[in-house]
């Protein structure tokens, strides 16, 4: 019953006993309403404004943490390659 938290009791109540073609022609209709929802979401100026906004925000700390993750592999590779003798670790040339 958790995978259905978000419909109603009387939703699920009612559709409980559902037949094949009934339920078949249910998934068409919420298929077409999730297309025209997508569809007015993209449409909708205000949502692309905010979008947009979130983007440029987001982008100096998604910046950041691409260099911090390219920190971590250089590392990982240095420390792979201490574990397999290719590099002295005590050598000045590392």
């Amino acid at each position: 019953m958790a995978k259905h938290s978000k419909l109603g009791t009387a939703f699920i109540e009612n559709f409980q006993n559902v037949a094949q073609d009934v339920a078949e022609q249910e998934i068409v209709k919420c298929l077409q309403k999730i297309s025209l929802l997508k569809e007015e979401m993209a449409a909708d100026p205000k949502l692309s404004e905010l979008k947009e906004m979130v983007k440029d925000l987001a982008g100096g700390y998604k910046s950041v943490i691409k260099v911090e993750k390219a920190k971590i592999d250089f590392f990982v590779e240095k420390i792979e390659e201490i574990q397999s003798g290719e590099v002295n670790p005590t050598s000045s040339a590392k």
